[in-house]
């Protein structure tokens, strides 16, 4: 047993289980000090622990088993996120674009495999249709900021279900065409195979799904376990009539899209199973198959890459122009076509597993594919996410916002909670959460915790009737915070400032990190001084923040805080020359001050805060529309480097107009 541990690759299962877990486990956490995405970090794995890196493991068949159960799950996933309701929302748009963003992309592709690389013929076939297909790696970008509604956001969704269903289909005729049967009757014969094929899985599999879940009862792993069935009974049914396997498992996800809602948790279940475990693998396995030596080893895969590169890029663009013109879009919207439908992810890896598997493509084009689809997912995220927020300022209408205000108060300190209710009003219960770790003495705490709450919530006669204790057992305390403020549907959370970051911190997230994984506003407070005695309160506004639909809302809430009487209030503007604009919103939207006091944050200095002021920063959120990294690193600086007594920082939350 020995020897076995001491060779490399290794070959002992059990250790090779281990390594892969470590990875999938710790490469995200490492990879994020340098701002990594957790998908190329899988990848970047997968090359330092290959045959082609330090040669710890060999890419068995255990590998390459997990590896496709990877491959079909995306592809399942991405049948269940297209739900074919979008199409008949789009209806023309959808039609047009599928058609043009698969057609495009794949003469470009032809010419420039066939005439320029000089490609054989196959090998230019599969690259034209990898250029075709395309995944909304950028789609939930589209939602957060609040325009997964608008029409060009809609055309997308649509045009995808075309595009990615023609492009599977055209890779299995590809892939089965042999030399003993004319292409032409093949290719009749998988259109009729294919068609009665999709007629017995929309038929049957919503049924199937719909008996199940109403008389199955018994638990959701079961549910999970029968959803995997149906994935592989219809990956196996498309392999059968001659189709690839990934399009039975693609198929089975458009025919239960409708059956599973997407934020139940058996979807939830489903997105666990595979993010941690047959994903990682199928991405680390990608990695492992990537020859560093290759990278290089010259300048020809460069050449290759950077042509391959602007061309699938190019293509994307092309079909997002003409479909602008055909469908009368604006430039914004073609952009926002145009990025949200130029990455090359899940689809474009299994075009190219496979013709790497079948010696229809080389190492050099394989790797290149790679690079396509890390430059295309970056492009597309910037792209959408510019564009995108265009187009939101454009379409949101600025009004006050109405929405009812649910506060919760997670404290670890009961003692500390009185500040806390002080920072607002609301006829709405305030939730006092207070989390218990799960050990052998949870029941004890839970009582204690409970008693000392109640204990000093009775000394809040004024507020007794409005105040709600609530305990939970979690093992994590932002993940019990978060369950929480779902389950009572709380619109804000208030939590108190900590300054104390660890270096553990740094590497797995804050609490405050992970809480902005929600959707509720958080407010992060720190007061040393009474709210009752706090005379002045200045207002950080930073540039495109208005237009983030729950921006009036957080305004009236400032206003509404128990500071002391005749208070004065200074909007500090950051990054704006504009200043009559934002005056006459303010003054639209509320009319108790009649006197506006604005200034530009250069005409008066941000520093140290008196004893009896309130500084209140508001730093949007990463995908909000008012976010820019500029803006957001000038308002760090300005909370850290410089002394505040009495602050608020506060995280817009996400409005539900999507």
């Amino acid at each position: 047993m020995s020897d076995i541990y001491s060779t490399l690759p290794l070959h002992e299962p059990l250790l090779i289980f281990t390594v892969l877990i470590g990875i999938i486990l710790l490469s995200p956490f490492i990879f994020r000090l340098i701002k990594i995405p957790d998908v190329a970090s899988y990848i970047i794995a997968g090359i330092l622990i290959g045959p082609f890196g330090f040669n710890i493991l060999s890419r068995d068949s255990s590998i390459e088993l997990l590896g496709t159960i990877g491959l079909l799950y995306i592809m399942f996933i991405a049948g269940l996120e297209l739900d074919p309701e979008k199409l008949k929302e789009s209806g023309k748009n959808s039609v047009v674009f599928g058609i043009f963003t698969f057609i495009f992309p794949f003469i470009l592709g032809f010419l420039v495999s066939r005439f320029i690389l000089q490609l054989e013929y196959n090998a230019t076939l599969l690259v034209s249709i990898m250029f075709s297909t395309h995944t909304l790696v950028a789609y939930p970008i589209a939602r957060k900021i609040g325009i997964g509604r608008d029409i060009t956001v809609i055309t997308a969704v649509g045009g995808t279900i075309i595009t990615d269903t023609l492009v599977l289909i055209l890779l299995s005729i590809i892939t089965k065409t042999t030399g003993d049967t004319p292409a032409g009757l093949h290719i009749l014969k998988v259109l009729l195979l294919f068609g009665s094929y999709l007629f017995v899985i929309f038929y049957s599999y919503p049924k199937i799904a719909g008996w199940f879940f109403k008389h199955i009862k018994r638990d959701r792993p079961v549910h999970f376990l029968f959803l995997l069935l149906l994935v592989c009974v219809s990956s196996v049914l498309a392999e059968l009539i001659g189709l690839e396997a990934i399009i039975g498992s693609f198929v089975a996800g458009l025919a239960l899209s409708r059956k599973i809602p997407k934020h139940s948790l058996l979807m939830q279940h489903v997105d666990f199973v595979g993010s941690i475990l047959f994903i990682p693998i199928f991405l680390i396995g990608i990695g492992m198959l990537i020859n560093t030596k290759i990278l290089v080893s010259g300048s020809y895969l460069w050449l290759v890459s950077f042509i391959l590169i602007l061309s699938a890029i190019s293509g994307k663009w092309i079909a997002a122009f003409f479909s602008q013109k055909v469908l009368k879009l604006s430039s914004d919207q073609r952009n926002l076509l145009f990025g949200l439908t130029s990455s090359h992810a899940a689809a474009t890896i299994a075009v190219i597993l496979i013709g790497y598997e079948k010696q229809m493509v080389d190492i050099t084009l394989f790797n290149s594919a790679i690079l396509i689809i890390l430059v295309s997912s970056l492009a597309a995220s910037f792209i959408t996410e510019r564009f995108g927020k265009r187009i939101a300022i454009t379409s949101i209408p600025v009004s006050k916002a109405k929405i009812q205000q649910r506060i919760l108060v997670p404290v670890s300190n009961p003692a500390t909670m009185a500040n806390s209710f002080q920072t607002s009003q609301s006829a709405e219960p305030i939730y006092i959460l207070s989390i218990v770790n799960d050990d052998n003495y949870t029941r004890e705490n839970l009582v204690r915790i409970r008693e000392t709450l109640e204990k000093d919530i009775s000394e809040f006669n004024n507020l007794s009737e409005n105040l709600k204790v609530i305990t939970r057992v979690d093992l994590n305390i932002s993940s019990g915070i978060l369950r929480a403020a779902k389950e009572y549907l709380t619109s804000d959370i208030i939590l108190g400032w900590s300054d104390k970051i660890t270096a553990s911190q740094r590497i797995f997230g804050s609490i405050l990190d992970h809480l902005k994984k929600g959707t509720q506003t958080l407010y992060v407070c720190h007061f040393e001084t009474p709210l009752n005695e706090i005379d002045t309160a200045n207002i950080i506004i930073p540039a495109g923040i208005e237009f983030d639909p729950i921006f009036p809302d957080i305004l009236d809430r400032i206003m509404k805080l128990p500071l002391k009487r005749n208070y004065k209030i200074n909007y500090l503007l950051l990054d704006r020359s504009d200043k009559s604009g934002i005056k006459d919103l303010l003054r639209g939207l509320f009319i108790r001050n009649s006197r506006i006091n604005l200034y530009n944050i250069d005409e008066r200095t941000f520093g140290h805060s008196e004893r009896h002021s309130l500084s209140v920063l508001i730093s949007p959120r990463k995908e909000s529309v008012g976010f820019k990294a500029s803006v957001n690193s000038k308002l760090q600086k300005m909370l850290f480097t410089e002394d505040h007594i009495n602050f608020i920082i506060i995280i817009p939350g996400i409005a539900n107009i999507s």
